[in-house]
């Protein structure tokens, strides 16, 4: 508990971040990897491993995007520093144990950034408005220097989740909430298909929850029912064992990976 305090102590978050909840987000992540690293551990040199072979296929190294920072444990920055002149790592809240773990990195920038550009304006939005309309333009514009190549590492699944909670909170329908949610996923995707550069992408693709027996009580699309290209690479991450949620089930996603190269 004083730990988690402690990294609370020290988030970095805009306001309109921190009234969504992605303050707490980000610490709660924190705090769930601390329990499960081992369990954790394959999925993080899976991500790790699919973002260094998506390198490979740049022609130019000047400057990288990694979409998706968090703990920063499935990024092998040491690798990708060497590799690229600049290294750009966005999220939407950071830690004090990722910026230490930059700062061994001259060439490693972490910035504060909304991937979606619509947590300013649903922190200001009222149910009496429309909701804000999510658009590739915020992907596109991270940053005046185009990327030489950009990795959206675990990152797109998450992304309409705390929109989605805020809304409902607001009075939306869940059908309401999971249209806005997908809309946030598909302008994404499209921000992704829009930049002139290799893309890697590694995402949720279905979470499958078992009993204590094994049996699968449940499972759904992560991504709200849009659908992706067939997978590069596919592996399991158990993201939550059993005795994280509760006593009698745990939570394994299916992660998928894949990549491809848009021409200018």
């Amino acid at each position: 508990m004083l730990a988690e305090l402690a990294v609370w102590a020290g988030v970095q978050a805009d306001p309109a971040a921190r009234r969504l909840g992605y303050a707490k987000a980000a610490v709660s992540l924190w705090s769930r990897r601390r329990r499960c690293h081992k369990a954790w551990s394959g999925h993080e040199a899976n991500t790790r491993d699919f973002a260094l072979s998506v390198t490979q296929d740049c022609e130019r190294r000047d400057r990288l995007w990694l979409l998706g920072g968090g703990t920063l444990a499935d990024l092998p920055l040491a690798e990708l520093s060497t590799q690229f002149k600049h290294v750009l790592v966005f999220d939407i809240a950071w830690l004090a144990p990722a910026r230490r773990l930059a700062r061994q990195f001259s060439n490693v920038e972490l910035r504060l950034a909304d991937v979606t550009g619509v947590v300013g304006p649903l922190a200001e939005w009222r149910a009496s408005l429309p909701l804000p309309i999510p658009s590739a333009r915020a992907l596109i514009e991270l940053d005046d220097v185009p990327p030489d190549c950009v990795l959206s590492l675990n990152l797109l699944s998450q992304l309409p989740l705390l929109p989605m909670e805020h809304v409902q909170k607001q009075g939306v329908s869940r059908t309401g909430a999971e249209s806005f949610g997908r809309a946030i996923l598909q302008a994404h995707l499209d921000g992704l298909r829009a930049l002139a550069c290799p893309v890697g992408l590694v995402t949720d693709a279905r979470r499958i929850w078992h009993s204590r027996a094994g049996e699968v009580i449940m499972s759904e699309n992560a991504l709200l029912g849009l659908g992706l290209p067939p997978a590069e690479r596919e592996w399991r991450w158990p993201v939550a064992p059993r005795g994280e949620i509760d006593n009698e089930s745990s939570l394994d996603i299916t992660v998928q990976a894949l990549h491809w190269r848009n021409e200018a």
